[in-house]
Protein backbone atom coordinates (compact mmCIF):
# COMPACT_ATOMS: atom_id res chain seq x y z
CA UNK A 1 0.00 0.00 0.00
CA UNK A 2 1.29 3.23 -1.30
CA UNK A 3 1.42 6.16 1.14
CA UNK A 4 -0.02 8.28 -1.89
CA UNK A 5 -2.79 8.59 -4.70
CA UNK A 6 -2.32 6.91 -8.00
CA UNK A 7 -4.70 9.08 -10.76
CA UNK A 8 -5.24 7.23 -14.05
CA UNK A 9 -3.86 8.12 -17.37
CA UNK A 10 -5.29 10.35 -20.22
CA UNK A 11 -8.39 9.55 -21.63
CA UNK A 12 -8.38 12.35 -25.09
CA UNK A 13 -4.52 10.88 -26.56
CA UNK A 14 -5.86 7.67 -25.68
CA UNK A 15 -8.88 7.31 -27.37
CA UNK A 16 -6.96 8.64 -30.43
CA UNK A 17 -4.20 5.74 -29.76
CA UNK A 18 -6.99 3.38 -29.45
CA UNK A 19 -8.47 4.28 -33.31
CA UNK A 20 -10.83 6.50 -31.99
CA UNK A 21 -11.55 9.55 -34.69
CA UNK A 22 -10.50 12.21 -32.09
CA UNK A 23 -11.36 15.75 -33.63
CA UNK A 24 -9.06 18.65 -32.57
CA UNK A 25 -9.23 19.94 -29.19
CA UNK A 26 -8.90 23.68 -30.32
CA UNK A 27 -11.69 23.51 -32.66
CA UNK A 28 -14.22 20.78 -31.19
CA UNK A 29 -16.01 19.10 -28.55
CA UNK A 30 -12.79 16.81 -28.50
CA UNK A 31 -12.74 13.76 -26.14
CA UNK A 32 -16.48 14.60 -24.94
CA UNK A 33 -17.68 13.38 -27.87
CA UNK A 34 -16.88 9.96 -27.19
CA UNK A 35 -19.37 9.70 -24.46
CA UNK A 36 -22.01 10.03 -27.24
CA UNK A 37 -20.48 7.35 -29.85
CA UNK A 38 -17.59 6.07 -28.00
CA UNK A 39 -18.61 4.72 -24.38
CA UNK A 40 -17.39 0.82 -24.95
CA UNK A 41 -14.27 2.56 -25.45
CA UNK A 42 -14.07 5.41 -22.50
CA UNK A 43 -14.91 2.17 -20.08
CA UNK A 44 -12.04 -0.35 -21.11
CA UNK A 45 -9.90 2.96 -20.51
CA UNK A 46 -10.79 3.34 -17.00
CA UNK A 47 -10.71 -0.77 -16.72
CA UNK A 48 -7.15 -0.54 -17.72
CA UNK A 49 -6.06 1.93 -15.54
CA UNK A 50 -7.52 -0.10 -12.89
CA UNK A 51 -5.93 -3.32 -14.14
CA UNK A 52 -2.65 -1.45 -14.06
CA UNK A 53 -2.83 0.19 -10.77
CA UNK A 54 -4.31 3.12 -10.46
CA UNK A 55 -6.21 3.86 -7.18
CA UNK A 56 -8.42 6.93 -8.27
CA UNK A 57 -9.76 6.90 -12.08
CA UNK A 58 -11.41 10.76 -13.24
CA UNK A 59 -15.23 11.26 -14.82
CA UNK A 60 -14.53 11.38 -18.68
CA UNK A 61 -16.54 14.65 -19.01
CA UNK A 62 -13.91 17.02 -20.28
CA UNK A 63 -14.82 19.45 -22.66
CA UNK A 64 -18.57 18.52 -21.53
CA UNK A 65 -19.62 21.98 -21.39
CA UNK A 66 -22.08 24.17 -22.63
CA UNK A 67 -19.95 26.81 -23.79
CA UNK A 68 -17.89 24.24 -25.81
CA UNK A 69 -20.91 22.19 -26.70
CA UNK A 70 -22.86 25.18 -28.66
CA UNK A 71 -19.67 26.91 -28.95
CA UNK A 72 -19.04 23.84 -31.92
CA UNK A 73 -22.63 24.11 -32.93
CA UNK A 74 -23.39 20.63 -31.43
CA UNK A 75 -26.72 19.32 -29.97
CA UNK A 76 -25.62 17.30 -27.23
CA UNK A 77 -26.66 17.92 -23.46
CA UNK A 78 -23.44 18.94 -21.89
CA UNK A 79 -25.79 17.17 -18.33
CA UNK A 80 -26.57 14.33 -20.26
CA UNK A 81 -22.82 13.79 -21.07
CA UNK A 82 -21.42 14.25 -17.56
CA UNK A 83 -24.19 11.50 -16.64
CA UNK A 84 -22.91 8.94 -19.08
CA UNK A 85 -19.48 10.02 -17.79
CA UNK A 86 -20.75 9.14 -14.29
CA UNK A 87 -22.28 6.02 -15.35
CA UNK A 88 -18.85 4.78 -17.01
CA UNK A 89 -16.43 5.18 -14.72
CA UNK A 90 -19.05 3.60 -12.01
CA UNK A 91 -19.31 0.24 -14.18
CA UNK A 92 -15.71 0.29 -14.78
CA UNK A 93 -15.07 0.55 -10.92
CA UNK A 94 -18.02 -2.22 -9.78
CA UNK A 95 -16.45 -4.72 -13.28
CA UNK A 96 -13.14 -4.40 -11.41
CA UNK A 97 -13.83 -5.00 -7.53
CA UNK A 98 -11.12 -3.51 -6.06
CA UNK A 99 -11.02 -0.19 -3.64
CA UNK A 100 -10.71 2.56 -6.47
CA UNK A 101 -12.38 5.89 -5.64
CA UNK A 102 -13.91 8.31 -8.57
CA UNK A 103 -13.13 11.83 -9.12
CA UNK A 104 -15.74 13.88 -10.82
CA UNK A 105 -14.26 16.20 -12.97
CA UNK A 106 -14.80 20.24 -12.59
CA UNK A 107 -13.42 21.26 -16.39
CA UNK A 108 -12.56 24.09 -17.59
CA UNK A 109 -15.70 25.60 -19.11
CA UNK A 110 -14.28 26.71 -22.23
CA UNK A 111 -11.28 25.46 -24.48
CA UNK A 112 -8.38 24.63 -22.38
CA UNK A 113 -5.47 27.33 -21.72
CA UNK A 114 -7.52 30.13 -22.58
CA UNK A 115 -9.01 32.09 -19.60
CA UNK A 116 -9.31 35.25 -21.66
CA UNK A 117 -12.39 32.96 -22.71
CA UNK A 118 -13.44 32.43 -19.42
CA UNK A 119 -17.07 33.84 -19.04
CA UNK A 120 -18.66 36.11 -16.39
CA UNK A 121 -18.83 34.58 -12.33
CA UNK A 122 -22.33 33.55 -13.27
CA UNK A 123 -22.06 31.50 -15.39
CA UNK A 124 -19.68 29.92 -14.01
CA UNK A 125 -21.55 29.29 -10.81
CA UNK A 126 -24.34 27.83 -12.55
CA UNK A 127 -22.00 25.12 -14.84
CA UNK A 128 -20.28 24.12 -11.75
CA UNK A 129 -23.44 24.16 -9.61
CA UNK A 130 -25.19 22.05 -12.25
CA UNK A 131 -22.49 19.06 -12.40
CA UNK A 132 -22.46 19.45 -8.27
CA UNK A 133 -25.82 18.03 -8.59
CA UNK A 134 -24.99 15.19 -10.74
CA UNK A 135 -22.34 13.81 -8.61
CA UNK A 136 -23.52 14.65 -4.91
CA UNK A 137 -23.96 10.62 -3.89
CA UNK A 138 -21.62 9.31 -7.09
CA UNK A 139 -18.54 10.25 -6.88
CA UNK A 140 -15.65 9.91 -3.82
CA UNK A 141 -14.09 13.37 -4.47
CA UNK A 142 -14.16 16.20 -6.93
CA UNK A 143 -11.21 17.27 -8.95
CA UNK A 144 -11.21 20.81 -10.37
CA UNK A 145 -8.29 20.07 -13.03
CA UNK A 146 -6.47 22.34 -15.72
CA UNK A 147 -6.89 25.44 -13.73
CA UNK A 148 -6.18 28.36 -15.81
CA UNK A 149 -6.90 31.34 -13.51
CA UNK A 150 -7.76 32.56 -10.04
CA UNK A 151 -10.70 33.63 -10.66
CA UNK A 152 -11.72 30.28 -12.32
CA UNK A 153 -10.10 28.30 -9.11
CA UNK A 154 -11.99 30.59 -6.79
CA UNK A 155 -15.18 30.02 -8.17
CA UNK A 156 -15.12 26.08 -9.09
CA UNK A 157 -13.44 25.16 -5.54
CA UNK A 158 -15.98 27.41 -3.55
CA UNK A 159 -19.11 25.28 -5.32
CA UNK A 160 -16.92 22.07 -4.62
CA UNK A 161 -16.50 23.00 -1.12
CA UNK A 162 -19.84 24.09 -0.16
CA UNK A 163 -20.98 20.69 -1.96
CA UNK A 164 -18.08 18.35 -1.08
CA UNK A 165 -16.02 16.80 1.57
CA UNK A 166 -13.23 15.78 -0.42
CA UNK A 167 -11.92 18.62 -3.11
CA UNK A 168 -8.51 18.83 -5.48
CA UNK A 169 -7.63 21.50 -7.28
CA UNK A 170 -5.21 21.44 -10.27
CA UNK A 171 -3.48 24.43 -11.42
CA UNK A 172 -1.91 24.02 -15.00
CA UNK A 173 0.62 26.62 -16.00
CA UNK A 174 1.73 28.89 -19.25
CA UNK A 175 3.80 26.77 -21.55
CA UNK A 176 7.23 26.70 -20.58
CA UNK A 177 6.88 29.51 -18.15
CA UNK A 178 6.18 27.22 -15.08
CA UNK A 179 6.02 29.89 -12.88
CA UNK A 180 3.06 31.28 -14.24
CA UNK A 181 -0.64 30.49 -14.66
CA UNK A 182 -2.04 30.72 -18.26
CA UNK A 183 -3.32 33.90 -17.06
CA UNK A 184 -0.18 35.22 -16.34
CA UNK A 185 -0.84 35.02 -12.49
CA UNK A 186 1.83 33.84 -10.53
CA UNK A 187 1.55 30.36 -9.75
CA UNK A 188 2.70 31.18 -6.25
CA UNK A 189 0.16 33.97 -5.71
CA UNK A 190 -2.36 31.33 -6.30
CA UNK A 191 -0.94 28.66 -4.45
CA UNK A 192 -0.88 30.73 -1.75
CA UNK A 193 -5.08 32.22 -2.38
CA UNK A 194 -6.22 28.30 -2.48
CA UNK A 195 -4.17 27.52 0.66
CA UNK A 196 -6.58 29.50 2.89
CA UNK A 197 -9.50 26.96 2.18
CA UNK A 198 -9.94 23.49 2.90
CA UNK A 199 -8.88 22.31 -0.91
CA UNK A 200 -7.27 18.93 0.17
CA UNK A 201 -4.35 18.80 -2.65
CA UNK A 202 -3.18 21.33 -5.12
CA UNK A 203 -1.84 19.74 -8.31
CA UNK A 204 -0.10 20.71 -11.51
CA UNK A 205 -1.09 19.02 -14.72
CA UNK A 206 -0.79 19.19 -18.49
CA UNK A 207 2.49 20.76 -18.54
CA UNK A 208 5.82 18.54 -19.73
CA UNK A 209 7.13 16.38 -16.85
CA UNK A 210 10.40 17.73 -15.83
CA UNK A 211 8.63 21.60 -15.84
CA UNK A 212 6.04 20.04 -13.40
CA UNK A 213 9.04 18.93 -11.23
CA UNK A 214 10.11 22.82 -11.36
CA UNK A 215 5.92 23.99 -10.33
CA UNK A 216 5.57 20.90 -8.14
CA UNK A 217 8.72 22.79 -5.76
CA UNK A 218 6.41 26.29 -6.05
CA UNK A 219 3.81 24.24 -4.85
CA UNK A 220 5.46 23.02 -1.62
CA UNK A 221 6.53 26.35 -0.65
CA UNK A 222 3.02 26.91 0.35
CA UNK A 223 1.43 23.84 1.18
CA UNK A 224 2.06 20.28 2.52
CA UNK A 225 -0.42 18.84 0.17
CA UNK A 226 0.50 18.69 -3.13
CA UNK A 227 1.04 16.48 -6.64
CA UNK A 228 1.20 16.24 -10.19
CA UNK A 229 -0.22 14.39 -13.56
CA UNK A 230 1.84 15.76 -16.24
CA UNK A 231 2.47 15.05 -20.34
CA UNK A 232 4.67 12.13 -21.14
CA UNK A 233 7.46 14.97 -22.55
CA UNK A 234 9.78 17.32 -21.13
CA UNK A 235 10.78 20.54 -22.41
CA UNK A 236 13.46 20.58 -25.24
CA UNK A 237 15.26 24.53 -25.59
CA UNK A 238 16.92 23.43 -28.95
CA UNK A 239 13.36 23.76 -30.58
CA UNK A 240 13.02 26.85 -32.82
CA UNK A 241 12.29 29.66 -30.36
CA UNK A 242 8.05 31.34 -30.39
CA UNK A 243 7.79 35.01 -31.09
CA UNK A 244 5.23 35.09 -28.70
CA UNK A 245 2.45 32.91 -26.62
CA UNK A 246 -0.91 33.79 -28.47
CA UNK A 247 -1.60 30.48 -29.97
CA UNK A 248 -2.86 27.65 -27.30
CA UNK A 249 -1.50 24.94 -29.30
CA UNK A 250 2.27 27.09 -28.90
CA UNK A 251 1.93 27.49 -25.44
CA UNK A 252 1.29 24.23 -24.21
CA UNK A 253 2.69 21.84 -27.24
CA UNK A 254 5.77 23.07 -28.82
CA UNK A 255 9.50 22.87 -27.11
CA UNK A 256 9.01 19.71 -26.06
CA UNK A 257 9.78 15.83 -26.81
CA UNK A 258 7.83 12.93 -25.89
CA UNK A 259 9.65 10.20 -23.29
CA UNK A 260 8.66 6.51 -22.71
CA UNK A 261 6.98 5.51 -19.44
CA UNK A 262 10.25 4.21 -17.85
CA UNK A 263 11.45 8.19 -18.50
CA UNK A 264 7.88 9.28 -16.84
CA UNK A 265 8.44 7.62 -14.05
CA UNK A 266 12.04 9.22 -13.52
CA UNK A 267 9.62 12.20 -13.16
CA UNK A 268 7.22 10.78 -11.18
CA UNK A 269 9.60 9.76 -8.33
CA UNK A 270 11.09 12.99 -8.01
CA UNK A 271 7.98 14.55 -7.38
CA UNK A 272 7.52 11.45 -4.31
CA UNK A 273 10.52 12.63 -2.92
CA UNK A 274 9.76 16.30 -3.18
CA UNK A 275 6.73 15.10 -1.04
CA UNK A 276 3.68 14.58 -3.29
CA UNK A 277 0.90 12.64 -2.22
CA UNK A 278 -0.83 12.79 -5.60
CA UNK A 279 0.56 11.03 -9.00
CA UNK A 280 -0.69 10.27 -12.31
CA UNK A 281 -0.71 11.22 -16.09
CA UNK A 282 -2.17 13.53 -18.22
CA UNK A 283 -1.54 13.71 -22.09
CA UNK A 284 0.24 10.72 -24.18
CA UNK A 285 0.14 9.20 -20.65
CA UNK A 286 -1.17 6.09 -21.26
CA UNK A 287 -2.17 2.71 -18.79
CA UNK A 288 1.53 1.55 -18.79
CA UNK A 289 2.37 4.59 -17.35
CA UNK A 290 0.43 4.10 -14.72
CA UNK A 291 1.46 -0.11 -14.10
CA UNK A 292 5.30 1.60 -14.13
CA UNK A 293 4.35 4.02 -11.21
CA UNK A 294 2.05 1.66 -9.02
CA UNK A 295 4.79 -1.48 -9.55
CA UNK A 296 8.45 0.91 -9.23
CA UNK A 297 7.20 3.21 -6.28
Amino acid sequence: MTDFYILDSAMGTELAYRGYDLPDWKESIWSAKALNDGQDLIRSIHEDNITAGCNVITTSNYYATPLILNGMGKKYNYLELTKVAIELAQKAVDSKNKNVMIAGSFPPINISFRPDLIPSNNQLIDFYSSISELYTNNVDLILCETISSVQEAQIAAKIALENFHRVWLSWTVRGIDFKLLPSKELLSDAVKNLSKTRIEYQLVNCAHADLTTEAIKILKEHTDNFGAYANSSIYDPSKVSLDSYESVDEIHHHHSNEINCSDYLKHVKDWINLGAKVVGGCCTTRPEHIKEISENT
